[in-house]
């Protein structure tokens, strides 16, 4: 997800990826599973096969622990500040872990298209000193809504296509 914010002299993007259930809804769906599953297991056991709990068991926490880690990932994000001479890049996760400094005129966007279908534009912010990959967990269409912002906002974008035009 892109968003794109102008505030006084800047143009603030900021980047998500997309969610389709957030943490409480996922925990809701980790309960009706294990309620599922354990009424299979409890059944089973009465019926003399209990050597089937530890699994039903291990089977509710790893459901359990896989859906926290991809709903904690699905939270992370990034923040694109540009003002007159300055590009601010921060990311992180619920607070800032990364943030990198870049002046205007020294920095490039640098893109590789995707040369399939199933692949996706890579873009990096690069200087002479630092690069950072930005957008990793964008779909298509929103790379190529950061990539029309960045041109609206006067960044230099390479792209390894150059001959291609857009």
């Amino acid at each position: 997800m892109v968003k794109l914010k102008h505030k006084h002299e800047s143009v603030i993007i900021t980047l998500q990826p997309n969610r389709s259930a957030n943490w409480q809804q996922n925990k809701i769906i980790i309960m009706v599973m294990a309620a599922f599953v354990m009424i299979i297991a409890i059944a089973w056991s009465l019926v003399g096969v209990w050597i089937i709990l530890p699994f039903a068991g291990f089977e509710v926490g790893l459901l359990a622990y896989l859906m926290y880690r991809v709903s904690y990932s699905t939270y992370q994000k990034q923040i694109i500040t540009i003002n007159n001479h300055t590009v601010t890049f921060e990311s992180g996760i619920y607070y800032r872990k990364q943030c990198l400094h870049f002046e205007k005129d020294k920095i490039s966007v640098v893109t590789i298209q995707a040369q399939t279908d199933y692949e996706q534009t890579h873009i990096t912010l690069k200087d002479n000193q630092q690069n950072v990959v930005i957008g990793q967990f964008l779909n298509q269409q929103d790379r190529q809504t950061i990539l029309s912002h960045f041109k609206k906002a006067q960044l230099y974008v390479h792209s390894d296509k150059w001959w291609k035009g857009n």
